[in-house]
C-alpha cells in the first residue's frame, strides 16, 4: 500500500494482544467477548484470548457489504480490490482520476471489515473452523440483523463458557488447527 505503517502488520497484533492481555490482568475478567473487525485485531485477539485462557469468545462486527462501481448507476460491484486495481488501471491510461474517484467512493459504502475474503474475513471464519466464535461469525454482514443476534448469541456463550470452565486451550486442539488449515486453503 506503499506506506510505512504497513510494515507495522505484524508488531501490531502483538500490541493488540499484549494491550487485551494486560486489562484482562489488571482488572481480572472472569470471561471475555472480544469484538475485532480489521485485519490486525482478529489475530490479535485470539492470541490473547489463548494466552489468557479464560472463558472468552470472539464476535466480529461482520464484513461490510460490497459496494458499487464508478457509479452509483452501474450496479457493478466493488471492494479494495477493485480500487487497487483501479490505481493500476489509472497507471497505465486505463481509468480517468475522476473514474478512480467515483469507484473509491464507492467501493466500501458502509460499516464492517473490507468486503472481500481478506485477512480480517478470513481469519473471522477461521475463528469459528478452530472453536472460538460461533458459526457466521466470518460471514454475516455488519448490516444484518442476523449479526446483532449472532452477538446476543455470542453473549450468552460466553456465560455458559464461564459455567462450564471452557477456556480456549481446553478448545483449540491440533485437529482444530489443523483443520483451520484445511479451511484456509479451501477458502484461499
Amino acid at each position: 500500500m506503499n506506506q510505512e505503517g504497513m510494515r507495522f502488520s505484524l508488531p501490531s497484533r502483538e500490541l493488540i494482544a499484549d494491550s487485551i492481555e494486560l486489562m484482562a490482568t489488571a482488572h481480572p475478567f472472569d470471561g471475555l467477548v472480544l469484538i475485532p473487525n480489521c485485519d490486525k485485531s482478529v489475530p490479535g485477539m485470539l492470541m490473547a484470548m489463548l494466552r489468557l485462557d479464560i472463558p472468552s469468545i470472539l464476535v466480529s462486527g461482520g464484513p461490510m457489504m460490497a459496494g458499487t462501481g464508478h457509479s452509483r448507476k452501474s450496479g457493478v460491484k466493488s471492494d479494495l480490490i477493485t480500487v487497487f486495481e483501479g490505481v493500476g488501471s489509472v497507471n497505465v491510461g486505463k481509468m480517468t482520476e475522476e473514474e478512480l474517484e467515483k469507484l473509491t467512493r464507492n467501493a466500501c459504502p458502509g460499516c464492517g471489515s473490507c468486503s472481500g475474503m481478506f485477512t480480517a474475513n478470513t481469519m473471522n471464519c477461521l475463528a469459528e473452523t478452530i472453536g472460538l466464535a460461533l458459526p457466521w461469525n466470518g460471514t454475516i454482514p455488519a448490516v444484518s440483523a442476523d449479526r446483532i443476534r449472532l452477538a446476543k448469541q455470542s453473549g450468552m456463550q460466553v456465560m455458559k463458557l464461564l459455567a462450564d470452565n471452557l477456556t480456549p486451550r481446553k478448545i483449540v486442539s491440533e485437529k482444530s488447527v489443523a483443520n483451520a488449515v484445511a479451511v484456509d486453503m479451501a477458502l484461499g
